[in-house]
């Protein structure tokens, strides 16, 4: 057989695991699930996020009217830089879909955890609980406390890649707002610019002539914003995909650790019932 024999004392402490793994598990899907799950409870990392994505959203019309701006200039002066930054909306859109990407794992994870992983894990230890055989009892509990560990890693990772990047963003803040102030001082110019263009419909050719004098200077002012657009871009590349690849990784690497090492579960085996701890 490969289950014990009922001794009445190991029964007992055999009942009194297994109704503490349940009530474990079923608080897990029950309860915790709908914690993880919750946008009141994620609610300063979904704010976060959303910010970030105003931010991108408000980088990527900033990029739109500089670049119609430019168009409006006479002649092929200003085409090259104009095309330059209309190709910037393509990392704009990937940073974007990042941050969907972020806020759908935020509460996916939390729910195949506490909802899935969790469960397993206690199915595993109450597994170990019955079981005779010795090394199906260390598979069981080794394999349940490692998808415990997993479950827990897979939660906390979209929250504290965003913790990371607020300490990193807090570090370098002042380099970060001047630059993002420039980027509104360039978007005005620019929105002030397109909105003379339609304004003078009447005199479009004393526009020319005007815009044609101050062609060299503005091809020069395009020539800056194109650096300050790409550094702005490079700060969002870096803390909206750079820093939670890494973090994924990180924890990547701690979880395929703690998978191919020996873990000790000594400790647990003494809290599970055996019949060797009765002879």
């Amino acid at each position: 057989m490969i289950f014990d024999s009922f001794d009445k004392k190991i029964l007992i402490k055999k009942i009194i695991v297994l109704i503490t793994l349940i009530l474990v598990a079923v608080l897990s899907i029950t309860k915790l699930s709908t914690l993880a799950t919750s946008p009141e409870v994620h609610a300063s990392t979904i704010q976060e996020l959303d910010d970030k994505k105003i931010q991108v959203l408000g980088l990527t019309t900033s990029v739109a009217l500089a670049s119609t701006a430019l168009s409006a200039i006479p002649g092929d002066v200003a085409t090259p830089i104009a095309e330059e930054l209309s190709e910037l909306t393509t990392p704009l859109f990937v940073i974007v879909c990042t941050l969907y990407l972020e806020k759908f794992l935020l509460t996916t994870l939390g729910y195949v955890s506490f909802t899935w992983l969790i469960p397993i894990a206690c199915v595993c230890v109450g597994f170990a609980v019955l079981c005779k055989q010795e090394n199906w009892r260390l598979i069981a509990i080794k394999l349940g406390t490692k998808l415990a560990i997993f479950a827990m890693a897979a939660y906390a990772i979209i929250p504290f890649s965003v913790k990371v990047t607020n300490m990193i963003e807090t570090t370098f803040e002042e380099s970060i707002s001047q630059t993002f102030d420039t980027i509104g001082e360039i978007s005005q110019e620019a929105q002030k610019t397109t909105e003379d263009e339609n304004k003078d419909k009447n005199g479009f050719l004393d526009f020319l002539s005007g815009i044609g004098e101050k062609a060299t200077e503005l091809t020069e002012s395009a020539k800056n914003a194109l650096s300050v657009f790409v550094d702005a871009i490079a700060v969002l590349v870096i803390t909206t995909c750079c820093i939670p690849i890494a973090v994924i990784l990180f924890f990547v690497w701690i979880i395929k650790l703690l998978f191919d090492i020996s873990i000790d579960v000594s400790t647990l085996k003494k809290l599970i019932p055996h019949k060797s701890m009765m002879e």
